[in-house]
This record gives structure tokens, sequence and C-alpha cells, in this order.
């Protein structure tokens, strides 16, 4: 008995490339009652597996930036915070500068050579 894989459908298989906020809300709209449309810091925790300290420590860190409400309690955007998880990147808005590194200069008191 030789069973053939077939390859599944488009439909079945994972979409590629980043998330968008429509995949990522259809996925927990079932889901609503554990993981509401704004998290306290235990559910964040729970839906990222990160714990409660490094997710403050991300936090300050500016990791979240589009999905993070920086206030007491810590709260944050579920599906904004989703993505921000799954996709890695941080907001276009925010768009980090690359760091370069300034030349060290290479001034001494004596560069001349003594003369004889």
């Amino acid at each position: 008995m030789n069973k053939q894989h077939t390859r599944p459908s488009s439909a079945a298989s994972p979409p590629s490339g980043p998330l968008t906020i429509e995949e990522v809300a259809a996925a927990l709209a079932p889901l609503a009652d554990q993981f509401p449309p704004i998290l306290s810091l235990e559910q964040a925790a729970k839906l990222s597996h990160y714990t409660p300290g490094s997710l403050k420590k991300l936090v300050s860190q500016d990791r979240f930036p589009d999905s993070a409400i920086r206030a007491r309690p810590l709260r944050f955007w579920r599906d904004r915070f989703t993505l921000e998880v799954f996709n890695g990147t941080t907001s276009p808005r925010r768009s980090a500068k690359p760091f370069k590194e300034e030349p060290k200069a290479t001034h001494h008191a004596n560069t001349e050579t003594p003369k004889r």
C-alpha cells in the first residue's frame, strides 16, 4: 500500500511573509474570552510565552512601541502585540537609525619623530 503524499492546497498552507492584522484578529477571535482586545501584563505573557519580567524589560527597551500602553498597570493592544511578537519588527513610524561607530581619533601628544 503505497500512499502518495499530496501537497495541501494553497488555502491550507500557511501564508508566507509577515502576518497581517486581519490574520491575527481572525486567529484570536475564538479566544476573545481568554485574550481580550486589551491585555494585562499576565495575559500578554501567557500569549507570548515571555515571563512578565521579560516583557517589562522589553517594553523599557522600546521593543513593543505600537502595542504597549505605558501606564500603570502595563497594558497591551492584543492584535498589535501579536504582530510585533511574530513579525519581530518595529513600527515604520519609529524606524531606528543604524548604529555607526565613529572612527577613533589617533591623536597623540608626541606624534612627531624626534630629530637628531
